[in-house]
């Protein structure tokens, strides 16, 4: 594994990685909120443990659809209309004049890596999940 980790696992990864655990994460607290507050108090699902578990087999099974798509199935999916992002301007300057390397956004990696980023956030979230469900 660490093998395989150092092979397709590169530097530029690091930000697309953090940025998809961080968005993952958060929209798995929010949704796991939300089902707290709307399941009756008798349910199974209003206990913090039974929704750690449950998003920890969501996660586990999106990072089975990533590992697959790494290794060549492809998932029909429905392209959705982007409108181009305007940057405000900034008054001070950008920090980005200021670093010599270049921000590479998940949008930039090529398709490989980005299943790699995919794969490696969900299994990081499933580790993440499966380990607070006994606890709580």
């Amino acid at each position: 594994m660490i093998r395989w980790l150092k092979k397709n696992f590169s530097g530029d990864m690091v930000r697309p990685f953090i940025y998809k655990v961080f968005t993952r994460g958060i929209l798995a607290l929010f949704a796991a909120q939300l089902v707290h507050y709307f399941a009756p108090a008798g349910s199974g699902f209003s206990s913090f443990s039974n929704l750690s578990l449950g998003l920890g087999l969501l996660f586990a099974l999106f990072s089975l659809l990533a590992w697959l798509r790494l290794d060549g199935f492809r998932i029909p999916q429905v392209k959705l209309p982007r409108l181009k992002r305007k940057d405000p301007p900034f008054p001070a300057g950008s920090i980005a004049d200021h670093v010599d390397d270049e921000i590479v956004f998940f949008d930039d990696l090529s398709s490989g890596e980005q299943n790699v980023c995919v794969l490696l956030a969900d299994l990081l979230l499933t580790v993440l999940c499966l380990l607070l469900a006994p606890v709580v």
